[in-house]
């Protein structure tokens, strides 16, 4: 219900999911924080585009330890070529961590797995949540509930399209 009474509060504002579940008092403060994006590039500050599920499993992360890979068994080729067979065991244990994360990075068909990062379980929970809540607004008030279905718009930000005017008597928590 705090969700939905969160996006009462600021119409047309697209709330990030994180944001809407950490459940700001006021999320209009993130967006004016900084008065121009000008502002936002002194500061040196970039938005963060997700969460990773697993660490270090982009595209580019793969290629370096397939590249590292293939530097560990071309030194390991020389090394055991030399005899240098203290070397060659280090160099195994690195083969074994580097083969292990490529393991369980791909799956048997060589396409890399689909981890469910930590934004779309966010997503689905405050999706979840505001669904539960529409269905007791509808036992109380079909009409009010078929306003706010569809007035709520679910995307990559949660936003409340105000179509008229609602007012929410009473303390919520």
């Amino acid at each position: 219900m705090n969700y939905i009474l969160t996006l009462l509060e600021y119409p047309e504002l697209n709330i990030p999911y994180p944001n809407l579940e950490s459940n700001l008092s006021s999320p209009e403060k993130a967006y004016s924080q900084f008065s121009s994006p000008q502002e936002i590039c002194e500061q040196q500050l970039k938005v963060q585009d997700g969460f990773l599920a697993v660490p270090m499993t982009d595209l580019q992360t793969i290629k370096e330890v397939k590249e590292e890979l293939i530097q560990v068994i071309n030194e390991l080729a020389e090394l055991e070529e030399n005899c240098d067979y203290a070397r060659a065991d280090e160099l195994r244990d690195i083969y074994e961590k580097l083969s292990k994360y490529l393991r369980d990075v791909y799956h048997k068909d060589y396409k890399i797995r689909h981890f469910t990062c930590e934004e779309s379980k966010i997503k689905r929970r405050v999706v979840r949540a505001v669904n539960r809540a529409l269905e007791e607004i509808e036992i109380i008030e079909p009409d009010l509930a078929k306003e706010l279905r569809k007035s709520i718009e679910f995307g990559k930000t949660i936003c409340y399209h105000q179509r008229r005017k609602i007012e929410v008597f009473g303390y919520w928590k």
